[in-house]
């Protein structure tokens, strides 16, 4: 009877103790959610390398739907994010979105650029790209911070939507408006400016410091 007693008591404690982490880990530190994307993104979230973005300083909403994109297959085709982000849930996506839009937006990776397609860009972005990526693209508000995000990450992400693998049309954020805006800009880039001027864009957004 006492060997039966203690061993009730003994699996209360141990269940008890596992109800306690399980409450402690749906409460986690946001920074510590953040850890694994230190890995890719760089510390503090930002990037010291060619493909990822920076995402110290991005908005907090345009972070949350990225993750959340990635997690179910909306959109956002990944090898890496979309495993990644579906270890997570809803709540903790929120917290680590919130962590990484409180730090300062930075770069420590360093890339040469072309000053002469770099001030081409300058002038196109005025027409084509400034009522979306406002003050030359490093406005967070509603979209991604552009400026300073390293060439390899543009290129890679402007080509996914060339070829289809990401459609402004499924972005489900945006207005049917602002989505015929948006794919009139990347066709007057394309047609009228052509591959030139389509680098020079990124070559601008690259130089910023």
């Amino acid at each position: 009877m006492r060997k039966s007693m203690t061993q009730v008591l003994a699996a209360s404690a141990l269940f008890g103790l596992m109800g306690l982490s399980s409450a402690q880990a749906s409460e986690a530190d946001a920074s510590m959610l953040a850890n694994t994307c230190n890995g890719c993104h760089g510390p503090n979230g930002v990037s010291q390398g060619p493909a990822a973005p920076t995402i110290a300083g991005m908005n907090k909403f345009y972070l949350t739907e990225s993750m959340k994109a990635y997690r179910d297959g909306k959109n956002r085709p990944s090898t890496i994010m979309s495993r990644i982000s579906k270890g997570y849930t809803d709540a903790e996506i929120e917290k680590i979105a919130g962590h990484f839009s409180a730090m300062p937006f930075g770069r420590v990776a360093m890339q040469t650029t072309d000053a002469a397609a770099a001030a081409k860009g300058k002038a196109l972005i005025k027409d084509l790209c400034e009522s979306c990526h406002e003050k030359d693209g490093y406005a967070a508000e509603d979209y991604p911070v552009l400026a300073g995000q390293m060439l390899p990450y543009l290129r890679n992400n402007l080509m996914d939507f060339e070829s289809g693998m990401r459609s402004i049309d499924a972005n489900p954020n945006m207005s049917d408006k602002e989505k015929r805006k948006k794919k009139r800009t990347l066709a007057e880039l394309k047609d009228k400016h052509g591959v030139e001027g389509v680098e020079a864009v990124l070559q601008f957004y690259a130089s910023r410091k």
